[in-house]
């Protein structure tokens, strides 16, 4: 019986050498600045797909009380990490979120006897992608929200949260065939298989009696008169995708 897949790691390698950044956020921020920057590779050992979504209120007080510091010195020191090389500065300033390469590339061991590999930066742009958390700069007003509404949108909300973690699983089976495929392939299967039924339940793949995902992406690229096979590290890939496959 195959092992199931599994996105998150029980152990990290830390290196004993202290460094300029390590140093840095010590004399900055006393003994606090090292323990959270050990607290937050600790968070990204073990949340799925190792990145941590921190646009909500509530998830960054649940991080400052697992940190224990105050949230202004946890943004605070998160944005010195961004500043310093060891975050994303583009997904965190976009979109609160963090992602550090240097972690991934540490826990690539822990994956090696698995039937899944470790999510890659580019796979993690198709994930964030589909589930619609990747959005433009910050900087558009906020319009009030009707509080007659906020129950009826609490209940909508949970529904979606939980129809986007199934489709956020079924797009990480997609990761594995990104050096095959490419991103622009793969982008426009998700979006076609993802498409939700008339009630917004179930989305396209779920209705599916069988499915094989090997033979559902060779059929696709067949029938894909624009596709071709990878140059450079992106596919050619000039025209849409037709429904009819």
């Amino acid at each position: 019986m195959a092992r199931p897949e599994r996105n998150s790691v029980d152990y990290f390698p830390f290196l004993c050498e202290e460094g300029n950044k390590m140093f840095y956020l010590e004399e900055t921020y006393g003994n606090d600045g090292f323990a959270t920057f050990v607290k937050l590779l600790r968070e990204l050992a073990k949340t799925e797909y190792h990145f941590l979504n921190l646009s909500k209120p509530s998830t960054m007080m649940y991080l400052s009380a697992k940190c224990k510091v105050q949230k202004v010195v946890l943004e605070a020191i998160i944005n010195d990490l961004v500043d310093l090389g060891k975050f994303d500065a583009g997904l965190w300033k976009e979109n609160n979120i963090i992602w550090c390469q240097d972690f991934i590339d540490s826990v690539q061991d822990a994956y090696k006897k698995r039937n899944n590999k470790c999510i890659t930066f580019d796979g993690l742009l198709i994930l964030l992608e589909g589930l619609g958390i990747r959005k433009p700069l910050k900087g558009t007003t906020k319009v009030p929200v009707n509080t007659q509404r906020k129950e009826k949108d609490i209940k909508e909300k949970d529904i979606k949260e939980k129809y986007d973690a199934r489709k956020l699983k079924f797009s990480s089976t997609l990761e594995p065939y990104l050096e095959v495929y490419g991103k622009d392939f793969l982008n426009d299967f998700y979006k076609y298989w993802t498409e939700p039924n008339n009630s917004g339940t179930k989305f396209r793949r779920e209705l599916e009696n069988t499915w094989d995902l090997e033979r559902r992406l060779a059929t696709w690229a067949k029938n894909d008169k624009n596709f071709k096979p990878i140059q450079n590290g992106s596919t050619q890939n000039t025209g849409g995708f037709s429904k009819n496959r």
